[in-house]
Order: C-alpha cells, then sequence, then structure tokens
C-alpha cells in the first residue's frame, strides 16, 4: 500500500472535518455527536486546523462529550499554532484562568494579541479593556479606543458598551485620532 501524500492528508483532513461538523448538526447525516468526535479527531491527527479547533471545542464546551480542559487546550494549541485565530484566543483565554494548563498571564497575552491583530473581535475587546484600564500595560485610552472599534465594527456588543464608557473620558482629539488608527489599522496574517 502506498505511503499518503501530503496533498491526499490535507485533502482526507478536509473531508473529515466536513463530516464531522455534518454528524456534529445532522445535516444529509444522522446527528451522532461520538461519530462526530471521531471525525473531528482523525482531520485533527491529520494536522487539519479545523478539526483541531472544532476537537478542542467539544472538549473545552463539555455539552456533546464530557468536559476536558486538558484536551481542550492541547487541540487548541495545535490549530493556534497553525494561526487559528478562535484558536489563539481561547488559548490565551484558557492560560489565562489556568483552564486545561498552567495559569499563565503572558502566555495568555501572547495568545490573546496573535488572535487580535488577525482580527478576532473578542480577543481586540479584550485589548481595548486591558489599555483603557491599564492592566500590565500603560493606560492608553486611544489606543483601547482603537481595539474597541476594530471589535464593535464586527459586531462585539460588549466592544461598543465598553467604547461608550471609555468615549465619556477621552477629548474629542483623541476620539478622532483613535477613530484614524482604526480607520488605518490592518489584520496581520
Amino acid at each position: 500500500m502506498k505511503k499518503e501524500s501530503h496533498r491526499g492528508q490535507e485533502r482526507r483532513g478536509r473531508a473529515q472535518n466536513a463530516l464531522g461538523l455534518m454528524y456534529q448538526i445532522g445535516d444529509s447525516v444522522p446527528l451522532n455527536i461520538q461519530e462526530a468526535r471521531r471525525c473531528f479527531r482523525e482531520a485533527a491527527e491529520l494536522g487539519n486546523v479545523n478539526g483541531q479547533y472544532n476537537l478542542g471545542l467539544m472538549y473545552h464546551r463539555g455539552t456533546e462529550i464530557n468536559r476536558n480542559f486538558r484536551e481542550a487546550e492541547k487541540w487548541f494549541r495545535m490549530a493556534a499554532l497553525q494561526g487559528h485565530k478562535k484558536a489563539q484566543y481561547i488559548l490565551g483565554v484558557l492560560c489565562a484562568k489556568g483552564m486545561g494548563t498552567t495559569k499563565d498571564g503572558k502566555e495568555a497575552k501572547k495568545w490573546m494579541l496573535k488572535a487580535a491583530e488577525q482580527g478576532e473581535p473578542r480577543a481586540q475587546n479584550h485589548f481595548g479593556a486591558i489599555y483603557g484600564k491599564g492592566l500590565g500595560v500603560e493606560k492608553d485610552f486611544k489606543v483601547a479606543y482603537m481595539w474597541l472599534s476594530l471589535a464593535s465594527m464586527q459586531g462585539n456588543r460588549k466592544a461598543k458598551k465598553n467604547i461608550d464608557i471609555l468615549a465619556e473620558k477621552m477629548i474629542p482629539e483623541h476620539i478622532s485620532a483613535a477613530k484614524q488608527m482604526a480607520q488605518e489599522w490592518k489584520p496581520k496574517t
């Protein structure tokens, strides 16, 4: 039997992840959470970033299978290392809270910043709050407003609420400068 090519593994990983999603919601196949997990695991083990993320979500949420933060952290870390912004954000949260891993503020900040820089709105809201309150960084209302604006433009309601609160503490010139920063901001890929 021939060894599967890298391209073949990528295709099989994508297919297994897609099949896992179908089983997870019962789309064109009977709803089967255990089969969804099996498909996500196969995709994840083949290196499929979405399979890693989806398997991490199953373990993190614990609504479909037993909650296991250690397993969730493992799969989110694999996806995060491949640049998956949602996995990076959740990994940052897990590191900040010490869920499934050692509590580590520096590691949490690293992953959340990677996610925010790629445009993940929850991470952007988080950084807006950090800069607005000066938590571990020098307080900077303009930078805070920029991050909150970016998150708000993507529909993050918490960011919109936080912008309104922050704007009350700012002068109009600083708000204009922060809006300009947000308009000029480009996500990192």
